[in-house]
């Protein structure tokens, strides 16, 4: 071997064997793959910051998943709004409520001083005496002539066993215990059987004494009455009939109870 070779190898034995075709592709292929690695994750780590943001629309409200959710503000203003319309409302109510309303005492007594032809009307409802808790005297008003004579009575009285529940009626007894006048103050009973009812058997309650009464009884429609004091009830409308006597006995009753020195 000559010197030049010797020197040659030498040379190749201490700096290592020079490089191949091979391993020059190698490394350029490990250099891009890094790149790549290099794109890969900062790409990543962008999309993970997007998807953490909050996404917006257009007038700046926040969504998420697609769905609006609306600021604090809006819903408060919303809220508000509402509760004032509630308030408005109560208000007018209230005005309409109090504009509208009718004294039950008021009217039934302005009834009664246009029945007996008075302007002294008073309630004396010492005289309001039940004889069970279903028919009822709500109030009892007494009217006086100028000198202060008692003319007669108003029984706002309540029957019960009606169609639909109760009937109301003022139910007029004179000083002398005549039933002047009966008439109704309020029902709910189908207007075609309280009509009938009303017509039929009004008349034969007005301008009884209840004092030279023995009896005030409903007897069954179809039977003839045999003495004063039976009322038939009307055909195809019993209960209305019920209800409708029940009222006119219950007055009958605080009458004769208190004519006996008897109070509430």
């Amino acid at each position: 071997m000559s010197d030049i070779e010797e020197r040659t190898q030498s040379v190749a034995t201490e700096n290592g064997a020079p490089e191949t075709e091979n391993d020059t592709v190698s490394s350029v292929n490990e250099t891009a793959e890094t790149q790549i690695d290099a794109e890969v994750e900062k790409e990543s780590v962008q999309a993970s910051e997007q998807s953490e943001k909050p996404q917006t629309g257009d007038n700046g409200d926040v969504k998420n998943g697609g769905k609006k959710k609306f600021k604090l503000g809006t819903v408060a203003k919303c809220t508000l709004v509402l509760v004032v319309i509630a308030l408005v409302a109560g208000v007018l109510l209230g005005v309409v409520n109090m504009a509208t309303y009718v004294d039950p005492d008021a009217a039934i007594s302005e009834k009664c001083a246009k029945t007996y032809g008075v302007s002294d009307v008073a309630k004396n409802d010492d005289r309001a005496i039940n004889y069970d808790s279903k028919n009822v005297i709500k109030s009892c008003f007494e009217a006086k002539d100028e000198q202060g004579n008692v003319l007669g009575y108003c029984y706002y009285a309540v029957g019960s066993g009606a169609k639909d529940g109760e009937i109301e009626l003022l139910v007029y007894i004179d000083v002398n215990g005549v039933i002047k006048d009966v008439e109704v103050y309020s029902q709910g009973e189908t207007a075609g059987y309280f009509d009938r009812v009303e017509k039929a058997n009004k008349p034969k309650y007005v301008g009884l004494n209840v004092n030279q009464l023995d009896t005030l009884e409903l007897i069954p429609s179809g039977r003839q009455s045999q003495k004063d004091g039976e009322i038939s009830a009307v055909s195809q409308a019993t209960y209305t009939s019920t209800g409708y006597h029940n009222a006119i006995a219950v007055a009958v009753y605080a009458f004769r109870a208190a004519a006996k020195g008897e109070t509430k």
